[in-house]
């Protein structure tokens, strides 16, 4: 660790990074050496000098990195902001927004509380606080907190949204569908409402609500990127009653719409993996420090059953059930950003044990005292060398599963967020899961021994041989409740939210063949990939 500077020493250096343009960093520096010296006039004057020149440039600057997208970079202006003038609404109001966006609950949970301790009541800020607690697995606090924010007209469409929400992640999916009708009433055209109510909903073909949602996307045509949600829940209403043409033609224009909308490019992804083999030709040395908390990584392709496997594990007493955690994610991001500044644009140690300190203190962010932590992002396959490397002690899961099936699963899902832009085009889906085949084995061969691979057919067809080896591979002791993942409490804030409640079933690989007959050009695509043979 690089020796603290001293308090004229930091001062000077963000007079420099102010001059130069870093406000972000000279906010960062005034704010270390307040944190040690309260009193310091010099430090306070500058600070007040940073407000007076530099408020304005850094609130727009995190304007236009949020309109970008850039939420990162939002961030960072954001932060350097809200320090500057936490008294101005919606510079926290930004803030913890942005910071939902990216999944980093804790600290949005923060700064809800810190506009709320100025703004009492303040619904934008209960809806954040809400999110938060959502994400941190507090279902209790998150209900009473977002109930509280009822009653505000320019704000009740989106609390009872966060409510439904909340709800089917707890498996409430009566009181889910209550609060997504109660939106809609207020909204009645909005699609992610429309969309939001099909998935608790069951279908026959004289339903109210499909007649409903075919007059919705009449109005707005096909071409229009809004209608992406409307078609994905035309598709699942018909795939209720097994209306599989007019279903496909849904599917189709979905997924067709999302990808335009996001407008994805596989090389965006090819290059990011591209990198880190180039980063970890070789296995860096792994730092001999390890620690109490003990994380799972559970990871591999979405929809490859992370989230079964997540809830096995769950029924053992040391275990604490995290969701999807963008801990890793944001860490990577930080030490790429880092390493790409430099010449040599290399990895250190230092890297590794900063990369350590970062992802111990997210997780510990989320943690509510168990030892054991289950971080179930499946997308965290890409950074499997990063976490051997920074946490020898991490325990690290991959799933794998028929490509047809995931395949399939893939293409009917309408996933939060960019993360899976490569979901939305059958050709995509294909190279992405070549992606996937040559990064596992690039892993493996760099770190043989720390990946167990599970076996997710073995796990549905075999789940006392597969659960205790599961339990093996995790550190745990296995128990016969690992045999009944359904009977599990913990919520649910995934596309599965509905399916790990039912009991292990067998044929969940066999879905896709009650459309087999649409999924040529998807086969073809796979074969050609050479992950399912013709």
């Amino acid at each position: 660790m690089a020796p603290r500077l001293s308090a004229d020493k930091a001062i000077s250096r963000a007079k420099q990074a102010a001059k130069s343009g870093d406000l972000a960093t000279a906010v960062t520096l005034l704010g270390e050496v307040l944190a040690r010296f309260p009193a310091s006039k010099k430090a306070r004057k500058a600070m007040a000098d940073l407000r007076a020149e530099g408020l304005v440039t850094l609130l727009e600057a995190g304007q236009r990195a949020q309109r970008a997208g850039r939420s990162v970079d939002a961030i960072r202006e954001l932060e350097a902001a809200f320090a500057l003038a936490p008294e101005i609404i919606d510079t926290g109001l930004a803030l913890g927004a942005c910071q939902m966006e990216i999944r980093m609950a804790p600290e949005a949970l923060s700064v809800a509380d810190k506009v709320l301790e100025r703004f009492p009541g303040n619904p934008k800020a209960l809806n954040i606080r809400g999110q938060a607690l959502r994400e941190l697995g507090r279902g209790e606090e998150a209900i009473d907190c977002l109930t509280s924010a009822l009653g505000d007209p320019e704000t009740d469409v989106h609390t009872l949204n966060n409510l439904g929400v909340l709800a089917r992640a707890r498996g409430e999916t009566e009181a889910a569908a209550a609060y997504c009708r109660q939106a809609l009433a207020l909204q009645p055209n909005d699609p992610l409402l429309h969309a939001n109510l099909a998935y608790v909903t069951k279908y026959t073909a004289d339903h109210p609500h499909l007649s409903q949602m075919r007059e919705r996307l009449a109005a707005r045509g096909t071409n229009d990127p809004e209608s992406a949600a409307l078609c994905f829940a035309l598709f699942k209403a018909m795939d209720d009653y097994e209306a599989s043409a007019e279903a496909m033609e849904h599917l189709h224009a979905a997924n067709r719409l999302k990808k335009a909308a996001l407008e994805y490019d596989f090389k965006d992804d090819a290059q990011i993996y591209a990198l880190s083999k180039v980063l970890f030709k070789t296995a860096p040395a792994a730092l001999s420090e390890t620690g109490k908390l003990r994380p799972v990584f559970v990871t591999g392709l979405p929809r490859t059953g992370t989230s079964l496997v997540e809830r096995v594990l769950a029924q053992s007493p040391e275990v604490q059930a995290c969701g999807e955690l963008a801990v890793v994610q944001n860490a990577v991001a930080n030490l790429l950003r880092t390493a790409m500044a430099r010449q040599d644009r290399a990895l250190t140690e230092q890297d590794f044990v900063d990369m350590r300190r970062r992802l111990l203190r997210g997780l510990s962010a989320h943690n509510d005292g168990h030892p054991v932590m289950v971080d179930k992002m499946p997308l965290n396959f890409r950074w499997i060398g990063y976490i051997c490397a920074a946490l020898p002690e991490a325990r690290i899961l991959h799933v794998n599963r028929d490509p047809m099936a995931v395949a399939w699963s893939l293409y009917r899902h309408n996933f939060v967020g960019d993360a899976n832009g490569f979901a939305y085009d059958i050709d995509d889906i294909a190279r992405f899961m070549v992606l996937h085949r040559d990064l596992m084995a690039h892993w493996r061969a760099l770190y043989p021994g720390r990946v167990f691979d599970v076996d997710y057919a073995q796990l549905v067809t075999d789940p006392d041989t597969a659960t205790r080896a599961l339990a093996g591979a995790a550190g745990l002791d296995w128990t016969a409740q690992m045999l009944s993942p359904e009977k599990g409490a913990a919520q649910v804030l995934t596309a599965s939210a509905e399916q790990v409640r039912k009991p292990i079933y067998k044929d969940s690989d066999l879905g896709w063949k009650r459309y087999q007959d649409f999924l040529g050009p998807m086969q073809t695509a796979l074969q050609t990939a050479g992950l399912i043979r013709a």
